[in-house]
């Protein structure tokens, strides 16, 4: 009998040895960098430094890089390895010309803090300066980061990596983050004595197609509440996280069908009609996303009269091998109070109006720009109306489609523009997150808010119009701000006869527009004159042009001063569409470039380890998360107990 508990216990402990050691301290951000997690990686930053540390399921080098496209070329890598006692960190970098071996760079602009190597796991923690410090390195910003990773299951031959030393194809990938998203941890505290209640929105069981790609919407009604409440957590629950990308969550402005509730449909392809008004994003959620708490001194209200009662949840799964055996259960657990806050929060989506007329992006187009504005005109309305002279803004979620690039949401008072409210410039469609400022941003009466987006739609052949199908294209901000306004839709398009007549059509049947009609597009135009273009639809004339470079530009320069349509819209708010002229920008705001504190060179590649690493907090050294030889006194508690509940088990039933 005593053979079994020991063949036990030593299962046990084998499988405890097997775990991942946790990190050496308290780090403010953390990410599973590879699917199955052999790669993880933790970091914190704070204004001129960023501090990693890697963790490789592997007894060989470990690297990760920050790359502009996903692929090594012109990537800025750190790659290390613990070999003999003694870890190493190299500072290296993706030639141009290929996905060939990353040489060293001439300055190394990393310093080695420590790592180990232990039970099968691989650590190392360095730092380096946010601030690009020569040539071959890259400045890390609050933009989306492709982060390369990759790793070899043995540690180089010699001093340094060589060819050889190939990760091959299965141990490399990339993932988006975020790396300088702020934590704000007063938004992770709730008032003292709030009370708190939840309701969830999930797919209940719902089996993914055997596609590599779906957008799943389904329609909730939430419940019933007889007064006003706040809502203060939305909390991401997810089921499968390999196929789960991003989420969103839309309220519908309208009262639904109830027999919709409940229906989970494919989004953006033929969807039930009940779900064409659900199109007002409150929350987005993207792959590594935490929770999302509400600040302290407000929360969004429901429970009200005229606040909104159904919900659609859209997720995005992705399944490159297709799977059909997939099963989720996927959503966001939602949590309110009604103890009422100071403050009433709202969302302001800004930019360019949806429809098919209202965005036109030529084909081949290395770079165009898009802008739309929620003008002054708009904002001081509103703001009157409700006898506030300013907002504050909290928090950002910026949105284009496939083609977009470089997103800012740019904030201009009296013609001088200001930091922006928030910027992407390497924007990534499969990772969209609600970002929170670092610090509150006022917006007053007299500002302007301009979304700006940057599309690359090299590839297509013909054009891209706006719209909700993924291939459509929005420039849209989403403003999460208090205190909440009457308006929920702030923003501009191109007035229909100024864009008509820029393309030469001297007449066209017109088109009949509502509000949620975002089938209306350049199909549904039909030109007259000139004789040339008679009985042709706008898009078969602007599908048929050249559309150089040359053309390109001029389009774009025209669209940026081109009269437009002025929208500002909300629950029981409306104001017929204005036409508006786009404010000029006559003192452009100017981003300021990190520069290097010394010493930015010149560290040791290497220095001595421990082979297994205390726990971070820990007195005891040297006590591992694997409990491994070394980490004995860490785990004999749970070795007696064990053989305590065995040999009662075996002695008593």
């Amino acid at each position: 009998m005593s053979s079994i508990v020991c063949l036990l216990l030593l299962f046990s402990l084998n499988s405890i040895s097997a775990s991942q050691q946790g990190p050496s301290e308290t780090f403010t951000h953390n990410a599973q960098l590879e699917p199955n997690g052999k790669i993880h990686l933790y970091w914190k930053f704070n204004q001129t430094h960023i501090t990693f540390e890697v963790h490789g399921n592997t007894n060989g080098w470990v690297g990760i890089g920050f790359s502009p496209s996903g692929s090594m070329m012109g990537a800025d890598m750190n790659v290390g390895w613990v070999k003999n006692g003694e870890g190493t960190i190299t500072d290296r970098h993706g030639v141009t010309t290929g996905n060939t071996y990353p040489p060293l760079d001439t300055e190394q602009n990393v310093e080695l803090l420590g790592g180990s190597e232990c039970e099968g796991w691989t650590v190392l923690k360095f730092r380096r300066q946010l601030a690009a410090c020569d040539d071959q390195d890259l400045e890390i910003t609050t933009n989306t980061i492709r982060v390369i990773y990759a790793w070899g299951l043995k540690d180089p031959l010699g001093h340094d990596l060589s060819g050889p030393d190939y990760h091959t194809p299965e141990r490399r990938g990339v993932k988006s983050l975020y790396l300088l998203d702020q934590p704000n941890f007063k938004q992770s505290r709730y008032p003292e004595g709030e009370r708190h209640f939840h309701f969830d929105i999930r797919n209940d069981k719902f089996q993914l197609p055997a596609v590599e790609s779906y957008y799943s919407c389904r329609l909730f009604k939430i419940p019933h509440l007889t007064t006003k409440h706040h809502m203060v957590k939305i909390e991401a629950l997810v089921d499968n996280e390999l196929e789960v990308h991003h989420m969103v969550i839309y309220h519908c402005l309208e009262n639904v069908n109830d027999s919709s509730v409940g229906v989970n449909t494919e989004c953006y392809n033929n969807m039930p009609p009940d779900f064409n008004s659900c199109v007002h994003m409150i929350h987005a959620w993207g792959i590594g996303g935490s929770t999302f708490y509400y600040p302290t001194h407000a929360g969004y209200p429901i429970g009200t009269p005229d606040s909104f009662k159904y919900l659609t949840l859209e997720i995005h799964y992705d399944n490159p091998l297709r799977k059909a055996d997939i099963v989720d259960s996927t959503g966001f657990r939602i949590t309110y109070t009604p103890d009422l806050r100071p403050y009433d929060t709202g969302m302001l989506e800004v930019g360019i109006s949806l429809s098919g007329f209202q965005q036109v992006i030529p084909p081949n187009a290395k770079s165009i720009n898009s802008a739309g504005d929620c003008t002054s005109d708009c904002l001081r309305d509103s703001l009157e109306q409700s006898g506030l002279t300013s907002i504050k803004v909290f928090a950002v979620v910026l949105h284009s489609h496939l083609l977009g690039r470089q997103l800012t949401l740019k904030h201009i008072r009296n013609g001088t523009e200001l930091e922006p409210i928030a910027s992407d410039l390497s924007y990534d469609f499969n990772y969209q997150e609600t970002r929170v400022l670092p610090e509150e941003r006022t917006i007053m009466k007299g500002d302007t808010m301009r979304m700006v987006c940057n599309y690359d739609s090299v590839g297509r052949s013909g054009i891209t119009m706006g719209g909700l199908a993924t291939k459509e294209e929005m420039c849209l901000g989403f403003v999460y701000y208090y205190s909440k306004l009457a308006i929920e839709y702030c923003m501009t398009s191109p007035e229909f006869s100024s864009l008509m007549t820029y393309f030469g059509f001297e007449s066209h049947s017109d088109l009949q527009i509502g509000f949620f009609q975002f089938d209306a597009n350049l199909n549904n135009v039909i030109v007259w004159k000139p004789e040339k273009y008679a009985n042709k639809t706008a898009l078969e004339i602007l599908n048929a042009m050249s559309w150089n470079k040359g053309e390109v530009k001029n389009f774009e320069k025209h669209m940026a001063s081109i009269a437009s349509s002025a929208l500002c819209y909300g629950s029981g708010y409306f104001e017929l569409p204005k036409l508006y002229k786009p404010i000029e920008i006559t003192s452009p705001y100017v981003i300021e470039r990190l520069n290097c504190t010394v010493p930015s060179s010149g560290f040791p590649l290497t220095g001595v380890t421990n082979q297994c690493p205390a726990l971070a907090g820990s007195t005891d050294a040297p006590v591992t998360t694997t409990c491994g030889v070394s980490g004995f006194s860490s785990c004999s508690w749970l070795i007696w107990v064990s053989v305590f509940v065995f040999h009662h088990y075996f002695t008593h039933y």
